[in-house]
């Protein structure tokens, strides 16, 4: 992200295997039924839609002041919180996931007005502690990242969506952080 680009712009030393300890909010997203909807589809028409999808949640991940961390196939990695602290950081996360909404929204009417099959995406959202840094091989290749269980349950709420039959979920610590500014169901 260009927020980390100008944070070793500043501080060279920044660029070093390990990190610190940081509260964060991570995001994970998924399209339900993408594997089945690559099948159906071909390769080019596969890439085609998913950089479509990727490039409109990208932005929204951005202008929510949210990093990309990484794409997982059809999934998205982001967090608030790092480089950069944000004492909001929740809130903004809890905000981007609920403008992704709006824009599948939109995406889906197009979609349809264009005869293509639409996505419907899941989401997990979890706050909490993690190390934030440079993870990888030092002198070969390395990655900003965020790592710590904060990680695992975000993800783990992303796949649970599915079984409870919602499409965005929230662990208790992002609840605690948001629930004075947006409402939720148990």
């Amino acid at each position: 992200s260009s927020k980390l680009v100008s944070r070793l712009e500043r501080d060279p030393k920044a660029a070093r295997i390990g990190g610190d300890t940081r509260e964060v909010t991570v995001m994970f997203t998924d399209i339900k039924a993408f594997t089945s909807f690559s099948e159906r589809h071909k390769p080019a028409v596969v890439v085609a839609r998913l950089n479509e999808y990727l490039s409109a949640m990208v932005q929204l991940i951005y202008e929510h002041e949210g990093t990309v961390d990484k794409f997982i196939g059809d999934g998205i990695m982001a967090f608030w919180g790092a480089p950069l602290s944000q004492p909001d950081h929740a809130k903004r996360a809890v905000a981007c996931a609920l403008a992704m909404k709006d824009r599948m929204a939109q995406l889906t009417a197009q979609w349809e007005m264009d005869r293509v099959e639409p996505f419907v995406i899941r989401c997990g959202i979890q706050s909490g502690e993690v190390v934030a840094g440079n993870i990888g091989s030092r002198g070969q290749k390395m990655e900003y990242t965020v790592i710590g269980d904060t990680v695992n349950q975000a993800s783990r709420m992303e796949g649970m969506a599915k079984y409870y039959g919602v499409d965005f979920m929230v662990g208790d610590a992002t609840y605690l952080k948001t629930c004075d500014s947006f409402r939720f169901r148990r």
